[in-house]
Formats: C-alpha cells, sequence, structure tokens
C-alpha cells in the first residue's frame, strides 16, 4: 500500500520541477547565484558597451551599480559567517533586487537609456 502512495508523490514531485518549481535554495546557494548575476551584469554591460548599445557613459554607471551590489553582497556574506542571519538575508535582497533591476536595464538598454547619459 505505501508503494502506491509513493509513486503519486512522485509525479506530482516530477511536475513541480517541468513548472519551473524548485526547492528552495540554501543562504550559499543564493549567494552564489547572486555573484553569478554580478559576473553576468558586468560582462553584459561590458558587451553591451564595445556593441554600442549603451553609451560609455551609461556603462559606468551600470558598473558603478554593479560594484555596489558586489560590495552589500560581500557584507552579506561576512554577515552570514558572523552569524548575523537577518542581517545577512537582508543584505543578499537588496543586492539580487539591485542585480535584477540593472539586467532588466541591460535587457532593455536600446529604449531607455540611463538619466543624464549621452
Amino acid at each position: 500500500m505505501k508503494k502506491l502512495l509513493i509513486i503519486p508523490l512522485l509525479a506530482m514531485l516530477a511536475s513541480c520541477t517541468m513548472l519551473g518549481i524548485t526547492k528552495p535554495l540554501t543562504f550559499d546557494e543564493q549567494l552564489a547565484t547572486a555573484y553569478t548575476a554580478h559576473t553576468t551584469v558586468v560582462q553584459a554591460a561590458t558587451v553591451a558597451v564595445q556593441a554600442g548599445s549603451l553609451s560609455s557613459a551609461q556603462g559606468d554607471k551600470v558598473s558603478a551599480m554593479a560594484n555596489t551590489s558586489r560590495s552589500i553582497l560581500d557584507a552579506a556574506r561576512a554577515a552570514e559567517v558572523a552569524g548575523n542571519t537577518a542581517g545577512a538575508s537582508a543584505q543578499l535582497i537588496l543586492a539580487t533586487t539591485a542585480l535584477t533591476a540593472i539586467q532588466t536595464f541591460l535587457n532593455t538598454s536600446k529604449a531607455t537609456p540611463l538619466a543624464g547619459s549621452k
């Protein structure tokens, strides 16, 4: 009887994965993902400037924002190591929100230049 109950459970878990629902990541996994996003943003901004999709001034602003996000990620890691999990989580959320905003800007950079950029 127990084997019959496992089959629907396995099917449900498989369908969750197909829908993009995954198990929650640990703090360290979320932090590693955020560092990867930072690297991706920096590389994408560099390519966009080289391709002419972003001006040099826009690239400098994106770079400064990415560097700030990296500093916040470093602070989140330090807070987590020190045992301040609430502070670490808050800083991780702040940095990932900023990185997501930068990614969104880069994805739409031709239509939405940064204020004050030429």
